[in-house]
């Protein structure tokens, strides 16, 4: 009879419980020994901690103080919104919004400045990031209100606008107002809160009701809670004012984490380490004789077998059942690879991926070629404003190739690049083509491979217009019963001289791939991008219409098959 082996897991655990038993009671003995004395050192820390966070708050609040001050010292341009001329408070506004845009994106001390006209209806903001265009806007109306009715606020007002709590300032002169606001949120986002994750921070108003609420989540987060309902079950509490008392910023503290201070008692801590490392030396022996060396002959097993040595087999090593039943399981696999040749399919997979490799690069020379042409031209006639504007479209082109690999986007991602497209080629091409989007709403989070739409528009610069010459372009999209299944129909249609029949044929019942002469690359290489990640073919036709033009169809299918990341990407070198 087989002698039954013991278990290493249920030895391991049985040794790690006995440690962490002898752990627990020593830590109890420790903790209640100098409770005490990490209590005061806690609420110093706290207290620390609380000081630092009002002053990086208060900072940030005369920031914006000072922002509003520079903005009010633009009288010109705010005293010309009263203006009878139109056009003086049309620059006037223009000159505001640039201002206060460009001081928005230097610091986002505020989360919205805001200058407004009541005479007039003029209204002039700009927005921080972290605020949502209805958020915005409910303020927007709410400082309107203040200068329709006259209503200030110089100094700093805690006020609910749309369920959200803002810290306001208004200041209104005559019909103007200038203004700002930080919402209690934002405010409480001024410290990181990685380094003091053990504090709950609590900003609350005059009558205690709190209004924001940031850090370890020591409490339900509700609306309208009190601080008094705060402090149950929490033995720790510190509170700083700011705006002379118009708000109060609580920290609090469980009482649990004054055991993270108890590390102070040294010579009790040297007596468990040593106790420790005792136990650890026996722990060490254990698993040294019941892992480390039969896990060495098994890699020394695998790597003979991984050298070549398929016959090789592991032998079962140690009087464990989780090495023995590890080697049963490692031999049947291997008896499986052998069976399935795993080389010849690691050859296709490898040949297919780096034809993948190759049509995303075989795309994207022709834009930077045409790129560069009209650069030059440009260059040439000393457009050098127009230079400047076609390389920052440019950029915008470049950054969004660059931004993943061999995947897909967004339909409404792929047309906001192709917009952009069209408009860096208008200062080529200048009124040369006209373009028309017809796309529902609902399809544009539908996945389709990036720069697919892009190639093809390319294709109509290269092939369908010339200086002098005007072309009209019309890309449309809806869903379709395509192979038996629904897929997004995408068609270009154009109005020019449309396909050579030769190309026509090629793409259509051809295989798609590159011709000696190089030329329509970018239509095989689409038709060959489309086969690759959908495995299928007769994802892409195109066709003439009447009287003149070509028709580009593409059916894309709703998941891909195959399909690369941006972090495959970089690990390739393909980006």
């Amino acid at each position: 009879m087989r002698e039954e082996k013991r278990s290493f897991v249920h030895m391991m655990n049985l040794l790690m419980g006995i440690q962490m038993a002898t752990v627990s009671v020593l830590l109890i003995i420790f903790a209640f020994s100098v409770y005490h004395a990490a209590r005061k050192e806690t609420d110093i820390a706290a207290e620390n901690v609380l000081n630092i966070y009002v002053t990086q708050m208060e900072n940030r609040i005369q920031k914006v103080d000072t922002q509003l001050t520079i903005i009010i010292n633009e009288e010109m341009d705010l005293y010309l919104l009263e203006s009878g001329d139109d056009m003086e408070r049309h620059y006037a506004s223009m000159r505001l919004s640039q201002y206060i845009n460009d001081m928005m994106a230097i610091d986002q001390s505020a989360d919205i400045f805001v200058i407004t006209e009541a005479e007039h209806n003029i209204c002039i903001d700009a927005k921080a990031d972290n605020l949502s265009y209805s958020e915005k806007n409910r303020v927007r109306e709410r400082f309107m209100g203040y200068v329709q009715s006259g209503q200030q606020t110089e100094g700093w007002k805690f006020q609910e606008i749309g369920g959200t709590f803002y810290l306001c300032r208004a200041i209104v002169r005559e019909h103007r107002m200038v203004g700002a606001a930080i919402s209690a949120e934002s405010l409480l986002k001024t410290v990181s809160l990685r380094d003091i994750d053990t504090y709950g921070f609590a900003l609350a108003d005059t009558d205690g009701i709190v209004r924001a609420y940031a850090g370890e989540p020591l409490f339900e987060q509700k609306k309208n809670i009190s601080v008094n309902d705060l402090r149950l079950g929490r033995n720790m509490e510190n509170v700083k004012e700011l705006l002379d008392g118009q708000i109060k910023l609580y920290s609090f503290e469980s009482r649990s984490n004054v055991f993270r201070h108890l590390y102070r008692n040294a010579l009790f801590l040297l007596f468990i380490i040593a106790l420790l490392c005792v136990f650890d030396l026996y722990f060490i022996r254990v698993e040294r004789k019941q892992i480390i060396r039969p896990m060495e002959g098994m890699i020394e097993d695998m790597e003979r077998i991984g050298g070549g040595d398929y016959k090789l087999r592991v032998a079962e090593r140690g009087d464990n059942q989780e090495f023995s039943l590890l080697s049963r399981t490692f031999n049947q696999m291997m008896d499986e690879i052998v069976n399935l040749k795993i080389r010849f399919y690691e050859k296709q997979l490898a040949f297919s991926d780096a034809e993948q490799k190759y049509i995303r690069l075989q795309i994207r020379p022709h834009f930077f070629l045409n790129a560069m042409t009209t650069i030059s031209g440009l260059s040439a006639k000393r457009k050098n404003a127009e230079i400047e504007k076609y390389i920052n479209a440019l950029s915008k082109n470049i950054r969004y190739m660059f931004s993943s690999g061999l995947h897909t986007v967004a339909l409404k991602e792929e047309l906001h690049h192709v917009e952009n497209y069209f408009e860096m080629q208008e200062m080529k091409y200048a009124g040369c083509i006209f373009y028309f989007i017809e796309v529902p709403p609902e399809l544009g989070d539908w996945r389709i491979p990036q720069m697919i739409i892009h190639t093809l528009i390319e294709n109509e610069y290269k092939y369908g217009i010339s200086q002098g010459n005007s072309l009209m372009v019309l890309i449309k999209a809806g869903t379709i019963e395509h192979q038996g299944e629904e897929m997004l129909l995408i068609e270009i249609e154009d109005d020019g001289k449309g396909y050579p029949e030769d190309v026509i044929e090629a793409i259509n019942h051809g295989n798609g791939r590159q011709r000696g002469d190089g030329t329509r690359v970018g239509l095989r290489s689409v038709k060959r991008l489309l086969e690759l990640m959908y495995d299928r073919g007769n994802l892409f036709q195109i066709s003439n219409v009447e009287p003149h033009g070509a028709l580009n169809r593409l059916y894309i299918p709703r998941c891909p098959v195959n399909q690369r990341g941006k972090e495959y990407m970089d690990e390739q070198g393909i980006l």
